[in-house]
């Protein structure tokens, strides 16, 4: 999926759960791609109702291959976003990749996410000071993605880094 190693992948999953209490809550993993989240946490004795949705059929179907148990859909949640609401959403991954707008892109995507969380948003990001770059994906300086994250979740949220150097990871939380 793109990770440079399974230590990374771990690092940023551990960093995207400490977003709180995860025990007995509704999460939604978005570009779940092989639902490597859902095995993540099932690893860690979570339990909870899971949903993975990812862009594309092929992702969805090994996914539910791989976990029966889990609920997986294809779904585009800017395009038609869900009726359902989740305690969690995640996001991990899907912003490294360059579009033409990866910064309107990121808002539209954090701010539906936003209103399809009931306790909080995390998603994870490449850091441009990290001192590795590939031209096909998108980074952000920290300070940036800090002050855009201030303003969509009006104030509460949490910046998380130092669990591995070329990754940022944000929680925006929902207003009690």
């Amino acid at each position: 999926m793109g990770w440079r190693s399974l230590h990374n992948q771990q690092a940023r999953f551990e960093a995207l759960a400490g977003i709180g209490d995860l025990r007995g809550k509704s999460i939604l993993d978005l570009g779940c791609g092989l639902g490597c989240f859902y095995g993540f946490l099932k690893a860690r004795g979570w339990e909870g109702d899971y949903t993975g949705m990812d862009l594309l059929g092929s992702m969805v179907k090994n996914a539910r291959a791989r976990f029966p148990a889990a609920r997986f859909e294809r779904r585009d949640i800017l395009k038609h976003p869900p009726a359902e609401r989740w305690d969690y959403v995640f996001i991990s991954g899907i912003f490294n990749h360059r579009v033409s707008d990866n910064w309107g892109w990121m808002e539209r995507t954090v701010k539906g996410c936003l209103s399809l969380a009931e306790r909080g948003v995390a998603f994870n990001v490449l850091n441009l000071e990290a001192g590795w770059y590939d031209r096909d994906l998108f980074y952000v300086h920290p300070g940036a993605l800090e002050e855009k994250v201030r303003l969509w979740s009006g104030g509460n949220y949490k910046m998380v880094s130092g669990y591995l150097p070329e990754d940022v990871t944000a929680y925006l939380y929902k207003k009690p």
